[in-house]
């Protein structure tokens, strides 16, 4: 799973998502993954965009399940 990949806005669009994307790809290969997954808020639609752009897709049938453990 990929968590938390952010690039500040003020250094977007210079390839810095794109090559953390990368490397983080080539370990999970390295390691033996076959499939990396993202979870990405329906609100969020740069994160949307830019996922899609990297070859991703939603999976509808999928939803997270949480449960807090403190107030």
């Amino acid at each position: 799973h990929l968590y938390r990949l952010a690039v500040h806005p003020g250094r977007r669009r210079r390839g810095i998502g794109s090559a953390l994307l990368a490397a983080a790809e080539e370990r999970f290969v390295r390691l033996g993954g076959r499939r990396s997954d993202a979870m990405v808020l329906r609100r969020n639609e740069t994160g949307q965009h830019a996922w899609r752009a990297a070859g991703y897709e939603p999976q509808e049938q999928w939803r997270r399940w949480a449960k807090p453990l403190t107030d």
